[in-house]
């Protein structure tokens, strides 16, 4: 539960940062727009000197289906891509959070015992 938890606020720092990316360049360009998954990846792709999103397609059209990629992952690139990662984050941090109603008081902790 605490992996999920870690990876939902990852997901989250991850928006806040790619909106900050969004608002710095359109400071830079004078025009106000959202930058879409597909080119924030091709652009960090490309900074880093790898292939990864011509990989990716390449193996989900090869061993999973071609379908997938042009009904699942073509539309969630061309979405502004702090909004997906506000999602995924989002999604992860509510799905495993505490659900019980008090915290418990850790067994070897001075604070709950008096």
């Amino acid at each position: 539960m605490i992996v999920g938890r870690i990876l939902g606020w990852f997901f989250l720092f991850g928006a806040l940062v790619l909106l900050g990316w969004d608002g710095v360049s359109s400071v830079s360009s004078g025009d106000w727009r959202f930058a879409p998954l597909g080119q924030r990846w091709y652009e960090i792709d490309q900074a880093l000197g790898g292939f990864s999103l011509n990989t990716l397609q390449a193996g989900i059209e090869r061993s999973i289906s071609v379908s997938l990629w042009d009904n699942v992952f073509a539309p969630l690139l061309g979405w502004w891509a702090w909004a997906v990662f506000l999602v995924i984050g989002a999604v992860l941090v509510l799905a495993f959070r505490r659900w019980r109603g008090e915290r418990q008081p850790r067994r070897f902790s001075s604070r709950g015992r008096r």
